[in-house]
């Protein structure tokens, strides 16, 4: 979703007439003089480095080449009587107008985020519903939140942010999550009761006295200081009862796509070197925490679970099996924010499903690839 979002350039321009604003800066200026409408910055801290995966693949993609980047763009908005429109949570301000960078939306037949003139909230009809909220209000919507990946990695760390700028809130407007546990589990270790969070839905407008929004982690390209706050958060809560196997493989055999076809034989494969299957569906969040906090070494397809690799040691060996056509850089990302050893492999599609969105195709890992690949890691065989 991230990487799809960096292409996408507004075409419509004219806010007045348009009824948006590209940006924050946009907004921003055109605020009156003293009005309690403001930006605060906020700083990702300094440079990071990306280096290249370790593999075996001659043919690296484009999205895994090393390169350095400061990450900018921090801010939190404080909107005078701010609205929230819509299930994704459109942020609009007080005479209903869109901020573009604080709303993504993403087309679930196109799978792609839309652009500015697709956004529905500029075709939006009179709302059946307004709700009006005293006080000040946190805006943390994001239009991939259901997902695990997105919910820690676009939801928490804009509350971290709110958390570090010691800004008050009463109430937090997120959206609708049909994964409750992890909800729950997550924002009760960065101290927020769920009794204070109002959900969007469609037909329904918010508008509070005062609406503050951090800005988008995607819009500052995922900066390391993102994996620092939930280590911050949540490692603190990991669940120091269990004793984890060192060496796990992830399972994605309970997801609906991009599972592995030959998952069977991939673990069994990984048996012999000392790897564990787990399905993570069966486990709390305290346990994920500490199950990746404890691993010395870790195989699994390309999936939200590995966000996981926030909370993992320095040095954790890491090894990430993408489909051919689906290459995304999160956890590579993640992973040299965390300095992890990290290796990468493709998997090889049936050639059955060739119109299908590579992202939700499952597809067969090559085992002498693989044998490979945990030869090129060091690793060994347990006797």
């Amino acid at each position: 979703m991230n990487e799809i979002y960096r292409n996408v350039k507004p075409t419509i321009s004219n806010p007045n007439k348009s009824g948006f604003y590209k940006d924050i800066t946009e907004w921003i200026v055109s605020v009156s003089p003293g009005s309690d409408d403001r930006v605060a910055p906020f700083d990702f801290g300094g440079v990071a480095e990306f280096k290249i995966p370790n593999t075996l693949e001659t043919e690296i993609h484009r999205y895994l080449m090393p390169y350095t980047l400061h990450p900018e763009g921090g801010y939190v908005a404080f909107i005078s009587n701010g609205r929230v429109w819509g299930t994704s949570g459109a942020i609009l301000t007080s005479d209903g107008k869109l901020i573009f960078d604080l709303s993504p939306e993403y087309d679930g037949q196109k799978n792609r985020m839309m652009t500015l003139e697709e956004h529905p909230a500029l075709h939006r009809k009179k709302v059946q519903k307004h709700h009006h909220l005293q006080g000040t209000v946190a805006g943390l919507t994001f239009c991939g939140s259901h997902n695990y990946f997105h919910w820690l990695y676009d939801v928490l760390p804009r509350l971290g942010m709110l958390r570090m700028l010691n800004v008050p809130f009463e109430f937090l407007v997120m959206n609708p999550n049909p994964h409750e546990s992890f909800v729950k589990e997550t924002l009760f270790m960065f101290g927020v009761s769920e009794s204070t969070v109002i959900r969007t839905h469609d037909d329904l407008e918010i508008q509070a006295d005062r609406l503050v929004v951090p800005s988008l982690m995607m819009n500052s390209h995922y900066p390391p200081w993102a994996t620092a706050i939930l280590r911050k958060f949540m490692l603190p809560w990991a669940d120091r009862t269990l004793d984890p196997p060192l060496r796990i493989f992830i399972s994605r055999s309970k997801a609906l796509a991009r599972r592995i076809a030959n998952e069977d034989k991939v673990i069994r494969h990984l048996e012999a070197y000392g790897f564990i299957p787990i399905c993570l569906e069966d486990w709390t969040i305290a346990q994920q925490v500490q199950l990746f906090a404890s691993a010395e070494a870790i195989v699994a397809p390309h999936g939200a679970g590995l966000a996981n690799l926030a909370f993992c040691r320095k040095g954790t060996l890491v090894i990430e099996i993408f489909h051919i056509r689906h290459v995304i850089p999160t956890y590579w990302m993640i992973s040299n924010h965390n300095e992890l050893d990290y290796y990468m492999m493709y998997g090889q599609e049936d050639g059955t499903t060739q119109e299908c969105f590579p992202g939700l195709e499952d597809f067969f890992v090559d085992l002498d690839r693989l044998e490979q690949t945990l030869c090129l890691a060091g690793l060994n065989e347990h006797k």
